[in-house]
């Protein structure tokens, strides 16, 4: 995941998988502003028909 700080404009890349919780915040190298960032929504949310499904119509 790409963060910007809003202040500065620094680049960060996070990897979310080393996050804790569903958000996490730090401070900016550059300028010390708070960055907050939170995961992005999970692909296992979206549901997908089933083959089942799909082969009733057949």
């Amino acid at each position: 995941m790409l963060a910007i700080c809003e202040e500065c404009s620094k680049k960060y890349n996070i990897d979310e998988s080393k996050m804790k919780s569903d958000r996490a915040r730090f401070a900016c190298y550059e300028c010390g502003h708070i960055i907050v960032v939170a995961k992005s929504p999970t692909k296992n949310n979206t549901e997908r028909p089933s083959v089942e499904a799909l082969s009733k119509d057949a």
